[in-house]
């Protein structure tokens, strides 16, 4: 056969063979390399004829192809679609200069060796496609067992570290709690544990709001309640947060707030948390004595917020990692840091929430961190400073001074001794008249002997909850209480356990741990007394 009459076949061959059966790019890889699988099938098609070559005198010119069979064979195992085509043509080439004659039936058995080369070269090919897809599943599957470890791992690693961080308080508590029923404390003493019960719960209590704000991240029901805000207000106030701790270490805390970075609109609570986190972990990590700056710079349309210590600084290969949650350089009982490693996790989310991007950059251990945060600008209406001060704290209901109750009747609702016991002294020493009820049933009879001004009760009671008892309560006439004001105050903290406690008749949802003065402050507000202390004085 003349060798255009060779290549011409092949095109035909290869333009009438099944996309399926070509190999995917993706899978290639899994294949030996493309010219040793065509130099296989140019070397085993040579074998083959010097063989039958060879075998001239012996065989004469019975089935002249059937030995090129076995090249063909080879040829397709081993690379596939390509090669074992080229086998059949080589074989076809030389079979018909060499050893057919020109007759019907040799020209015959050349169709059926064609159909026979075609069949076997795309079986192989299906076989390896099918093999290097095996390998590949193989291989993700390995990968997703690693990861799933990992994750495991990373999974038992954090529970350790939550019940060691939620414990170390939960001791101090305790401990100092029991010292001091005792009386074994001098007066000095007393008041060192009652700052140390304070700040444990005050503790305690970050540890279950990154929790719950890391839940929320993961449930994409992170909100932003956005508004016109100085940034530089936002920052300042997150500054005279972080200045107690960094005072009590010797570390040196600048600032070098550009005034040119203007007003922006953003979530100024949680723009303070961001900073707060940042600021917290580089005073943390920095040494005794050390420094921390922060840095507000105005870049184009954005604001850059950067916080840099020079602390310890982190490892090239953690860097990647820095603000993926449950993730700590150090793990293990032998950590120097506590925390519970979803700050910077919490810090990109709310930051890319707000369309910016959060960044880190260190030079390795002992060279100290920088963390740079930019914000886009958008326009918004003037805000003053005390106007931005006051935004960044908001959701505070308390004023300075807690607000007078006298003449006010509440009724508190909690099936938890403690909590009722507590809630009612503080509720009478500012002059309320207060009654308790441990359940639902109570609370309602309660209702019709003694007809509060505001009900305040839990929501998570056994037999009927909070919210039973606010459809049974607002089912009422007003005369029989239906419209008394009411405030949930409750250990569920979500932000749909708000909404649903609102949509149940609540005017307003507290969670627990409660600051007293905003408890106070909002009876107050729902009993209308705010601002009388003079009136009952």
């Amino acid at each position: 056969m003349a060798p255009w009459r060779k290549h011409k076949t092949e095109n035909w061959l290869l333009s009438r063979i099944s996309a399926g059966y070509k190999l995917e790019v993706k899978y290639m890889s899994a294949l030996p390399s493309k010219s040793l699988r065509y130099f296989v099938a140019v070397a085993t098609t040579a074998v083959v004829f010097t063989a039958r070559f060879l075998l001239k005198s012996a065989l004469g010119d019975v089935a002249p192809l059937l030995m090129f069979t076995l090249s063909v064979m080879v040829s397709a195992w081993y690379g596939g679609l390509g090669p074992g085509l080229l086998a059949t043509a080589l074989s076809l080439l030389l079979g018909d200069y060499f050893f057919i004659a020109e007759s019907i039936a040799e020209r015959i058995e050349e169709g059926l060796f064609l159909g026979i080369g075609v069949a076997i070269s795309a079986l192989s090919q299906a076989r390896l496609s099918l093999e290097a897809k095996r390998r590949q599943l193989l291989i993700s599957e390995q990968d997703a067992r690693h990861a799933a470890e990992d994750a495991n791992r990373l999974k038992d690693e954090f529970l350790s570290t939550v019940s060691h961080e939620l414990r170390t308080p939960l001791t101090a508590i305790n401990g100092w709690a029991l010292m001091l029923r005792a009386g074994r404390l001098d007066a000095e003493q007393s008041a060192r544990a009652l700052e140390t019960i304070v700040r444990s719960a005050k503790s305690q209590n970050q540890l279950i709001n990154d929790l719950l704000d890391v839940s929320r991240i993961i449930a994409g029901k992170m909100r932003l309640d956005l508004a016109p805000l100085k940034i530089g207000s936002v920052i300042e106030a997150a500054i005279e947060t972080v200045r107690p701790a960094a005072e009590a270490k010797g570390v040196h805390l600048s600032a070098l707030l550009d005034p040119a970075a203007g007003t922006m609109s953003g979530d100024a609570e949680r723009l303070q948390q961001v900073v707060w986190n940042l600021l917290s972990n580089a005073v943390k990590f920095a040494p005794n004595g050390g420094r921390v700056e922060v840095r507000l710079e105005r870049a184009d349309s954005y604001v850059e917020i950067v916080v840099a210590d020079n602390g310890q600084g982190i490892k090239p290969e953690f860097l990647p990692y820095v603000f993926e949650r449950f993730r700590q350089e150090e793990g293990g009982t032998n950590r120097h840091q506590g925390g519970l490693g979803l700050g910077l996790a919490i810090v990109r989310h709310i930051v890319e929430l707000h369309g910016g991007t959060a960044r880190v950059a260190s030079e390795g251990l002992g060279k100290g961190a920088t963390f740079t945060v930019a914000l886009p600008i958008a326009r918004g209406r003037a805000v003053s400073p005390a106007e931005s001060r006051d935004t960044a704290a908001r959701g505070r209901l308390a004023p300075i001074n807690p607000p007078s109750l006298v003449g006010a009747r509440a009724l508190f609702v909690d099936d938890e001794a403690d909590a009722r016991e507590l809630i009612a002294m503080m509720l009478a020493e500012r002059g309320a008249e207060v009654r308790t009820a441990v359940s639902a049933t109570e609370a309602l009879a309660a209702c019709d002997e003694w007809r509060p001004d505001i009900l305040i009760a839990d929501i998570g009671m056994p037999g009927e909850d909070g919210y039973t008892l606010m459809k049974k309560l607002r089912a009422r006439e007003k005369l029989l209480g239906g419209h008394i004001p009411a405030i949930a105050l409750t250990a569920y903290a979500r932000r749909e356990d708000r909404l649903r406690a609102l949509s149940a008749g609540y005017e307003y949802h507290v969670p627990k741990p409660v600051e007293p003065v905003e408890l106070l402050a909002a009876v107050a507000s729902l009993v209308n007394r705010i601002g009388k202390d003079e009136e009952f004085n």
